[in-house]
């Protein structure tokens, strides 16, 4: 189940990105960083607060995958409005486009303050499921301290 909440967290993530940067005409990086927290959070909500290493992993893979997502959608969202002839559903799943995304990937995480943002976003994602789990930890023996005794 953490796999599909990191996968929900990524898909909606991505499309949060290319939407901001439709109505802004930008690309903001902090939104890498949301994707990071969203991704650790869903993993922890789907996991039942059971949180291991892997849990964090597959946080940091679906995080990486979200600000992918989101980056290709902007490239698609952009590219659609200079041919106005192809709509963006038709571009998302094209092959071409697909293909000129993946020979030019490099292009659009090639500034510093890019590699910035990613790493954040991958800390976020790490983080936040072991600082879940340890604030879960302690509300459950807290709350074991003040149970009644029979």
């Amino acid at each position: 189940m953490p796999i599909v909440g990191g996968l929900l967290a990524a898909v909606i993530g991505g499309i949060v990105w290319a939407v901001i940067a439709a109505m802004t005409e930008r690309e903001l990086g902090l939104i890498a960083i949301v994707i990071g927290a969203l991704t650790g959070y869903a993993v922890v909500l789907f996991s039942n607060k059971q949180i291991a290493t892997v849990h964090k992993v597959i946080a940091v893979i679906f995080a990486l995958i979200g600000i992918l997502l989101g980056k290709y959608l902007t490239v698609v969202y952009f590219t659609s409005e200079l041919f106005s002839d192809a709509s963006m559903m038709d571009l998302v799943f094209d092959g071409e486009m697909v293909s000129a995304f993946v020979e030019t990937f490099t292009d659009y995480f090639s500034e510093p303050v890019d590699l910035l943002f990613i790493v954040l976003a991958i800390v976020s994602a790490w983080q936040i499921p072991g600082r879940m789990a340890k604030t879960s930890l302690a509300s459950d023996a807290s709350s074991s301290d003040h149970a009644p005794r029979a």
